[in-house]
């Protein structure tokens, strides 16, 4: 008798799936920052130094977020001199930040020198779009502050188009607005990567010499871990799952001539 292809078979094979654990890939991030005053806008790319004409570099955005991110690295490396560079660049950050917050609250004075007038901060027609993609907290806060100046150019601005500031008084203020923020991202030229370690200064290798006689002894509190930059990484073997990895920033994506330059500020060979 042939087979009854539809007949009761209870002895089927369940399908089989083959378990495939999900990993996720490595984080990304995007910001995009307007910027309305050329003041804020040369200090998004930096300016590289003239050796004929002694024009010293100014380092800007894009080059202070790719040294941010070697200092970041080296310091989730062990690297003591990294973390204690880490911890200057957020202390000048904070008294950045409080500098600009003083001087905005001064020009805010200004314009409400006229009571009976309300006064709109000037605006660009066509401000700048900024994409920022960074790979440490420094550099987005580095960001933040060029954000506030921008704000704080423009009050000047506009105190000085309304006829609340002098022409004396508005240059004075236009130079110091941006002397922080210039200041904050020239913190870390003192630096030099050696690849040194913790142990290294303890045990004073050759790289733990190197490093002390260029960057200096290093207080007892960094030396032994103990004190850390708030925003500092987790040392490596020791990572903490909450931070995201992202990856490493341009020096500068439309600046060629400002990544071009070494962290100090000379030009590559």
């Amino acid at each position: 008798m042939a087979d009854n292809p539809t007949s009761n078979d209870n002895t089927r094979t369940a399908p089989s799936y083959t378990s495939t654990p999900i990993e996720p890939g490595r984080l990304t991030n995007s910001v995009r920052m307007t910027i309305q005053t050329r003041v804020a806008q040369r200090l998004i790319h930096g300016r590289r130094a003239d050796p004929a004409s002694g024009t010293p570099a100014i380092v800007g955005l894009y080059r202070y977020a790719a040294m941010t991110r070697q200092l970041w690295t080296a310091a989730g490396n062990d690297d003591p001199y990294a973390d204690w560079w880490l911890l200057r660049v957020e202390q000048e950050t904070d008294a950045v930040r409080e500098q600009i917050q003083g001087l905005r609250q001064h020009i805010d004075r200004f314009l409400e020198g006229a009571p009976a007038m309300d006064i709109a901060l000037a605006h660009s027609l066509e401000p700048a779009v900024v994409e920022l993609s960074f790979g440490t907290p420094y550099a987005y806060q580095g960001a933040y502050l060029l954000a506030d100046l921008d704000e704080l150019v423009l009050a000047i601005m506009t105190a000085r188009f309304v006829g609340l500031m002098n022409r004396e008084t508005f240059e004075r203020h236009l130079e110091e607005s941006g002397r922080g923020v210039r200041r904050l991202f020239a913190t870390i030229q003192g630096y030099r990567h050696l690849a040194v370690t913790r142990d290294d200064v303890r045990q004073t290798t050759q790289k733990g010499q190197r490093a002390i006689e260029l960057m200096g002894e290093l207080p007892d509190e960094i030396r032994s871990g103990e004190l850390r930059a708030a925003y500092a990484p987790p040392l490596r073997g020791k990572a903490d799952a909450s931070v995201p990895e992202t990856a490493p920033e341009d020096p500068d994506p439309g600046n060629k001539d400002a990544a071009a330059e070494k962290p100090d500020g000379s030009e590559e060979d």
